[in-house]
Parts: C-alpha cells; structure tokens; sequence
C-alpha cells in the first residue's frame, strides 16, 4: 500500500511557494459553497475523451492521497510520477486559494500488473477510465499506461482555482502510434531540455519520441568503440564536447517509460552520413562536396553546364551532391564502412530497449556513387537497385542479430525498388506526398503490401515549417500575413509558418483505401531543428503537437470546432506553462516573431565560410540578399545567387541560448 498526500510535495513547487499569499492560512473555503459548473466538462480536457458524463459538480481536494496496492515496484514508480503531477497541477491552481475539507482519496486499479519495462511500451492496452464524486476519484485501467493517462486526465479536470470537476470519463486512443520526431543533430538539446519536453508530450498523451539523434553536421553520442566521432560533435565555449553518453541515454528513456513514452532512434544510412568520414575519409562518398545546392528533387536546367570562364555562375544538377551540407554519403560498396553501421546497431542500438530501430533512408543521391553523368537531373531508381540489393539484405541481418525491427522513410518503396526485399511488417515512415496529395502516397505504400505504417506529411505536420523555410513556401505560406524580416543583407522569406489549425486540419485516414486505412497505426509531428535553438524550442513544438496528438488520439473530435477547440486547446496550453515551465506559443503566434533566421550549429565557428556549405542555389533565409553580380535575389531568382548559407550565423551566438522558465499566465478555466 502506497500512501502520499499532496501537501507533502508542496515545499518542492517552487512556483506554489513563490505565489501563495502569506494570509493563506486565515480564510477558509468550503466545497459546499462553490457554485454549480457552467462550463462543460469537456472544456478542459485535451485530447478529447471518447465518453465524457459531466456531473456538473466540483469537490474540495484541499487534502488528496493515492491510494494503490501492487507487488511491482517498479509500477509503483510509474505510477508515483503520474500521481505527483497530477498533485502539482492541483497545487499550481489552488496557489492563490486559501482550504479547509476533509480528506479525498485518488485510487489507481490496475488489473494487469506484467508491464516490465520499456520494450512493454509496444502494443499495449491504453484505455482508461476515470470516476470522480465527492469523496474518491478511482482511474481504473489495465494497464500501467492507462493509469499514466487516466491521472493526466484528472490533472485537467482540476478548476483554475483548485477544485475537482466531478463526472465519469471512458477513454482509449484512435491510433497506437502518436510521436513526436525530435532532431538533435542539427542543434544539440541537452537532457534537460528532453525530459521538458517528454513532459509536455505526455500531457498530450504523444506516446513516441523518434529521436534522429545524429546526421550529417554531427553525431553528439560519446562511442567508445571510435572516439574518433568526438570530432564530428558540437562544442561548448571551453571546448567541452556536447554529447549524450550511455548513461544520459538510459536516463532519458526511463524518464520517457515513467511517462508511456517510447524512445525509438533513428541512425541514419546510407544518407545523411557524412560524420562517418571522421573514421576513415574512404568510408564516405562526396565527402564534403562543394557547392551543393539544396534543390534535391527538381526538374530544372538539365542542360546548364559549369562555365570555366565564369567560376561564380550558378551551377544547376550537375553541382547537386546533396540536399544540405556537409555532403557524405556511407559507401555501402566498401565492407569497412558497413561494418561501422554494423557496430553502430550492436553497440549503440543496444542501448535502447525499444524493439524498432530506424535507419533513415531518405535523400539519398545516385551522384556520389558515380551512377549518373553530373549533366543528369534524376538517377532512374533501376540505377540504384543493384547497390541497395546487396546492402539491405545485409542490414537485414545486421538489425535481425540485435533483435531489431527494420523503420524507414517512404523512399525504400520506389527510389531504390526493395520494397520486394524489405519484410512487410517492416514501419514504413511516410513524409512526401504522393502523385496528387498525402493520401496518394500512403495508398502506394499500403499497395505496395506494407501494413505498419506511420504518417508525418511534411506539407501539413513538418514543425520547422515558418517564414525561416523556403522550402515550406507552399501557397499556404504564402498567404497573409504576409511578413519579412528585417535583416538588412540577407535573404528572408514572407508568410507564416504551419500553425495549429492548419496540423488539426490535416485527418490520417483522409482519402486513403481500406487497405491503407488498415496500415495506418498513426503518425508523427518532424521537429527538424536547423533554424531553432534552445531559447525556442517549446514554442515550436507546443502547443502544435498537441493539436496533432488530439488528431491521434481523439475518435469522436476528428472535425474543427471553431467553438470549443480553440478554447481547450487555451487551457491546455495555460496547463504546459504553469505546470511543466514549457514556453508554449500563443495560440495566434505564426512564427514572425523571432527577430532572426538561425542555422545549423554546424555553421559555428569554424563552420562558418567552410569550403563545403558554399552553394550554387542558397535556398534558405539567411543567404546573402545579392547575387554574384551584385543584382537583388528575389524568388525565384535566388537560384542564381552563389550564397554562404551560413552567414547569417555570425550575427548570433548559439551557446548564449538558453531554456528560460515562462512566466505563469492566468488558467481561463
């Protein structure tokens, strides 16, 4: 038996102690004497449940014990950790509240007790169902994860001034799969930063973290089996290497576990491999090729050839090596460099317990390997399959002695023709649109005989997306407001980024064939980090994966309400700041307000004016405003301008940011 009262944890919330009046002991407040909701219960829930039964009532929780029996310690952490938020959150609004009531108990059932670890996380039951009257809140569930969720819930049913809403809600999830992909390659997030972050992603019941922990500009883990890759990490002021170890890893996927949060890495090949180079330089194709151009996929120009006389002229397809520097590509043809993938996975990958491991796939270019004459646009895919055939059968094995389940991005269907080679419970990871739309290219990897497959549209649930990426300028972005930014001499862009109605409009299942809406296990919002740092990493996040959570999560709230979503999602978002100190966003914010464009951290310092980021085609904001010959870039003429994508990076300092703790804003509810 497992006995805690709220007020035991009072002294460790610091934002109670600094907000309670020093008169909070001389008055007294009676539940009796509060008045009738007039709210809907609904109203402060998010992701909406599936059965909410509101009883109109609120009850005094002045003084709350969780109350639970289980021989599983372990268990009684998880479910420790929930509760403890669940008491924060109650001590956060009742801060200004002066109490007097009797005793509430909080009771947690759980009817199987064998969740053993993370690994259990896959497939398990997540339903829930929590009782609240005016004596005891029961969440009853069967499992741990349920219970996790089932208090979360309670959490928000507590009135901005510290009373339970009383009522019945019976939940489970649309889909199994709801993630967040966070990039800590482009900008490292130290360990704290993550566990805010998985904190706000179980507020939003987000049960995945795909964590693309290394690409190209870097590789922050500390391998001892090389330690030739402390060369290929970002540096703090006094040369200190910013890196996770071993430890940080297991810390931050047990901090995930206690949270029902799986930790699926992502380790990238053959693509985006560059920092392999620092092993051996042969194990990398186009190492370092410059210029690149960033213009991966585009039919332009085939017939524009480097001109001698004019070495500044832009170079079209024929200088495109990559689609973001540092070129490099693993040479999947040399047995040394796949064996480097292979410790990888044995050595890194045993690190986490999750059962999926992915390994990237996307953007991988035929010109590296020498397959097409540079004078060519596109590499026909018949083109590629011969090196992929031999190398994914390998990775096959490789993945199958580490007990591992093969993850991928949506180009293993067509770019290299294995899907034949790839086995068909293999998770598919979908991010380009098909011939028409989204649903086109999910149909076509469902067809293709794929059934576990995870959705993150880049045109709709990309969270990079804002005035910083050119890349996002669809004719949504470009709407109103329109917006540019004042950095006299380099090259911005107008209009706004993806903002949370525009994630919530986007439906999984929309368009797909019964196939295909059989394949879908759920999705995933890409936290790409090339134009972010620490100071705003929240804002981009939140509250916007919770709009995508709600998607994920919600069956009976798959259409916009313009009455109630954007007032719950208020709430939720008042919750994340005064709750987790997670800087949430306003819900109008559209990404204009940064006051600058930033760069990967592979642009500090010595980065900056390296040989290898010089490109023919500077395409991101941040690029010199001028062309070669001194005449304005202006869109889409900035594909003439023979740009330094890292200029911008001389105007900032990445190491002075910082998380700075919110300041607490008033709950509406």
């Amino acid at each position: 038996m497992l006995l805690r009262s709220v007020a035991a944890g009072a002294a460790l919330l610091s934002l109670v102690s600094a907000t309670t009046p020093a008169s909070a002991a001389s008055a007294s407040v009676q539940a009796t004497q509060r008045p009738r909701p007039t709210t809907p219960l609904s109203y402060y829930l998010w992701p909406q449940p599936s059965s909410i039964v509101d009883a109109q009532k609120v009850v005094d929780v002045s003084d709350s014990w969780l109350d639970f029996s289980s021989p599983n310690t372990q268990l009684e952490t998880v479910i420790q950790s929930a509760y403890d938020r669940f008491a924060h959150s109650l001590e956060v609004k009742r801060a200004n509240i002066e109490w007097s009531g009797s005793t509430f108990r909080v009771q947690v059932v759980i009817s199987d007790h064998s969740t053993k670890g993370p690994a259990s996380l896959v497939g398990i039951d997540e339903s829930y169902k929590v009782q609240v009257t005016q004596s005891l809140a029961t969440v009853t569930a069967k499992t741990q994860a349920g219970a996790v969720y089932g208090l979360q819930t309670l959490s928000q049913m507590i009135t901005k001034d510290g009373y339970l809403r009383l009522g019945t809600i019976t939940d489970a999830p649309r889909f199994s799969y709801r993630g967040l992909m966070l990039d800590t390659a482009r900008n490292f997030f130290p360990v704290e930063d993550i566990k805010r972050i998985l904190d706000g992603l179980v507020y939003s019941k987000v049960n995945v973290l795909h964590w693309h922990i290394y690409d190209s500009q870097s590789f922050p883990i500390k391998w001892d089996r090389y330690p030739q890759m402390l060369d290929a990490t970002y540096k703090y002021d006094d040369g200190t290497p910013k890196l996770y170890t071993q430890q940080d890893v297991a810390d931050i996927v047990d901090y995930a576990f206690q949270r029902n949060i799986r930790v699926i890495p992502e380790f990238e090949a053959a693509d985006h491999n560059a920092v392999f180079g620092h092993i051996n330089a042969s194990y990398i194709v186009g190492w370092n090729h410059s210029p690149w151009d960033g213009r991966n996929g585009q039919y332009m120009n085939s017939t524009d050839q480097p001109d001698p006389a004019n070495p500044t002229a832009a170079l079209w397809w024929g200088g495109q090596y990559c689609n973001q520097f540092p070129c490099g590509q693993l040479d999947i043809r040399n047995p040394d460099a796949i064996a480097v993938l292979d410790h990888l996975i044995s050595d890194i990958g045993s690190w986490f317990p999750d059962p999926v491991l992915h390994v990237g796939h996307d953007e991988v270019n035929a010109r590296v390997y020498g397959l097409v004459p540079d004078s060519w646009d596109v590499a026909p895919s018949d083109l590629m399959y011969p090196l992929f055939a031999k190398f994914e059968p390998h990775l096959l094995q490789t993945l199958s002695k580490a007990k591992k389940q093969y993850a991928a991005w949506d180009e293993v269907i067509d770019t290299f023709n294995i899907q034949g080679i790839l086995p068909k419970n293999a998770l598919i990871t979908q991010w380009q649109q098909g011939a028409n739309n989204d649903a086109d290219r999910v149909n076509a990897i469902a067809a293709a005989g794929f059934s576990n497959i995870v959705v993150s549209p880049s045109d709709y649930w990309y969270l990079d997306c804002s005035p910083s990426q050119n890349w996002c300028s669809t004719a949504y972005e470009q709407t109103v407001p329109a917006f540019q930014y004042n950095l006299t001499g380099y090259l911005t862009y107008p209009g706004q980024w993806h903002n949370w109605t525009y994630m919530y409009s986007y439906d999984p299942l929309w368009g797909l064939t019964p196939n295909a809406s059989q394949a879908v296990k759920g999705g995933f919002g890409a936290m790409w980090s090339e134009t972010l740092k620490r100071h705003n990493v929240d804002h981009y996040i939140f509250p916007r994966i919770s709009a995508i959570a709600e998607r994920l999560w919600s069956y009976n709230n798959t259409q916009w309400n313009d009455q109630t979503t954007p007032l719950r999602l208020e709430r939720f978002r008042e919750s994340l700041i005064n709750e987790l100190n997670i800087d949430a966003a306003a819900l109008d914010y559209l990404g204009n307000q940064e006051g600058t464009t930033f760069k990967t951290e592979a642009c500090d310092g010595a980065g900056l004016h390296a040989p290898g980021q010089k490109t023919s085609s500077c395409t991101d904001p941040g690029c010199p405003v001028l062309d070669s010959k001194g005449n304005p870039v202006v869109p889409p003429s900035y594909f003439a301008a023979l740009g330094d994508y890292c200029d911008i990076a001389a105007t900032y300092k990445t190491n002075s940011f910082a998380h700075t703790n919110p300041s607490p804003v008033p709950y509406s509810l």
